[in-house]
């Protein structure tokens, strides 16, 4: 099987089709005895009876259809293929900055409790009012009280940075090329 396959590839190249680097190097892999990949497979079942096969004008037309077909097919997957990563890609981006809003929100919540402590005390007793601001509660316990007003500063200082590299990625992605 192999020793045929061999021969069929170097057939193509003497004639010139396809793509020789890629023919050279199907045969150096079958010559070294080692597997050929699915997708290099595929190829080879398209090239071989493209250029290899009957000569009449009718099996010739058939086997570029099935060909062509083929590789349509391929590219429709590929199509799939990059749709599905730019959609992981997206999710991925979006993800990162929800997380970045909650923990904003969170410190914030928590560095800003005199001001939110007063408008609930009307809802919350005294006694459960502390464990509305858990971050607060532990930094306080750990005598770090203000490495929460720390935090939130730093968290609400990195937006504009944040926003301002997206928007000139945004911008640098929108370029027109010069002609």
């Amino acid at each position: 099987m192999s020793e045929d396959l061999i021969g069929a590839i170097q057939q193509i190249i003497i004639l010139g089709k396809g793509d020789q680097g890629r023919l050279e190097y199907l045969l150096d892999i079958l010559q070294k005895g080692k597997p050929l990949p699915d997708s290099d497979q595929k190829y080879l079942q398209i090239m071989i009876p493209l250029y290899l096969g009957p000569k009449d004008p009718e099996s010739y037309q058939k086997n570029a259809e099935i060909a062509m077909e083929k590789l349509h097919g391929e590219v429709r997957q590929l199509e799939d293929k990059v749709k599905n990563m730019q959609k992981n890609e997206f999710e991925k981006y979006v993800g990162r900055k929800a997380v970045l809003l909650f923990v904003t929100i969170f410190v914030g919540w928590n560095a800003l409790h005199p001001y939110i402590q007063s408008v609930l005390s009307d809802y919350v007793p005294d006694t459960m009012i502390q464990y509305a601001f858990p971050l607060n509660l532990a930094a306080n316990y750990l005598n770090y009280g203000t490495v929460v007003w720390l935090g939130f500063l730093v968290l609400v200082a990195s937006w504009p940075f944040i926003g301002a590299i997206h928007l000139a990625k945004f911008i640098k992605s929108r370029k027109i090329a010069k002609i």
